[in-house]
């Protein structure tokens, strides 16, 4: 992981309004934990919130560096979400690659197949919606992991 390129960055709605907010420690472990007690504890009020935070995604035989994503929708029932993008950083000598969004679960059976079709369908709805970040990913994707 590249300390200090990205920052964990909170992204917010509150009646419908987006809010964005930046948690910028030395270290990218103090940052990302107080992005977390912010997305825990809601001091805001939100609707819905995002923190996004570089980090890392276990495979089965290494970690791999992954952008994160935790979700919230505050509204009653609460429901969470955790997203992984794994990726090979531009740094390397292969060079950048963007692999396959994974959805992380507590609970494998907390989601059936028809859920996760349409939860795919709407991510990928979304980051097609960033059109620029979007070719970039198109450019560098690598569905082997």
């Amino acid at each position: 992981m590249d300390q200090g390129v990205f920052r964990p960055v909170g992204g917010s709605v509150r009646d419908g309004k987006t809010f964005l907010r930046s948690f910028d420690a030395k270290r990218m472990e103090v940052a990302a934990a107080e992005g977390r007690t912010w997305l825990e504890s809601n001091p805001d009020h939100l609707d819905h919130a995002v923190l996004l935070f570089d980090g890392y995604y276990n495979l089965p035989n290494r970690k791999v560096d992954a952008l994160c994503a935790e979700i919230v929708d505050y509204a009653q029932p609460r429901q969470n979400l955790r997203v992984a993008l794994p990726y090979r950083p531009v740094t390397s000598a292969a060079g950048l690659a963007i692999y396959r969004l994974k959805v992380i679960l507590e609970n494998e059976a907390d989601m059936n197949g028809e859920t996760a079709q349409i939860l795919g369908q709407t991510l990928m709805d979304g980051f097609e919606a960033y059109s620029e970040g979007f070719d970039i990913w198109k450019q560098h994707q690598d569905e082997s992991i």
